[in-house]
């Protein structure tokens, strides 16, 4: 008889571990669910701002290219006054796998499919937010060639709205700071090698936004939540 309640109670309480671990799964994965979905909309918007940031920075080429006039320069600046790229990082959702890698409850995802899944997102995005701080360092090396070419007189600063700056034109004819061929060809290599950054950046922005959805889609079937 002891023997029995013993063996009884040992069924019992893995029955116990058992159901409490599958309401910490489905926990787990409910804050999966938020954090991807806040993850789907802000890549959203990052593919929108790389995509801007190309078809501006095609502008700066297009007019650096055909050579140092007074209409090339106007439309520079025209550029220039509309922020052309504005570079704050992307802020990643991941208090969920940080919390399930910590705690060493990947476990408890039972469906191994799914866990290697949410494992293989982590990286990924690790990945493009290592990238995407290598951009944002070579996009400072050429505003540091920007600040000794364009002269910031000849614009008014209207603004300064939410970290950005937004400029006015001065009733004046925009010249130059430095018309050397020189720095400017430097500059112009500058951007060119950031528009191929961005182009790939914009590219790894969308891959990504498709691997947050497969995902999400994959969670909402297991787990069946709306």
């Amino acid at each position: 008889m002891i023997f029995l309640a013993v063996t009884m109670g040992f069924f019992a309480e893995n029955i116990r571990e058992g159901f409490a671990d599958r309401a910490k799964e489905n926990e787990f994965m409910e804050s999966m669910i938020g954090d991807l979905k806040a993850d789907t909309a802000a890549t959203g918007i990052a593919v929108a701002r790389w995509h801007k940031a190309n078809l501006n920075l095609d502008s700066i080429l297009y007019y650096l290219n055909r050579g140092i006039e007074p209409a090339s320069i106007s439309s520079l600046y025209g550029l220039q006054r509309k922020d052309f790229f504005h570079f704050d990082l992307f802020k990643y959702s991941n208090k969920t796998i940080e919390e399930l890698k910590s705690s060493g409850s990947f476990r408890l995802i039972k469906n191994k499919s799914i866990a290697d899944k949410i494992m293989a997102y982590d990286v990924d995005m690790k990945y493009i937010l290592i990238q995407e701080q290598d951009v944002k360092d070579f996009r400072n090396a050429s505003q540091n060639l920007e600040i000794k070419i364009f002269d910031y007189t000849e614009l008014n600063l209207d603004r300064y709205i939410d970290n950005k700056m937004f400029f006015t034109k001065k009733d004046s004819t925009y010249h130059l700071l430095s018309y050397d061929k020189r720095l400017i060809g430097e500059y112009y290599n500058q951007m060119l090698v950031f528009h191929v950054l961005a182009i790939i950046h914009e590219d790894l922005f969308k891959e990504i936004k498709i691997k947050a959805t497969n995902l999400l889609e994959s969670i909402h079937n297991e787990y069946g939540s709306e």
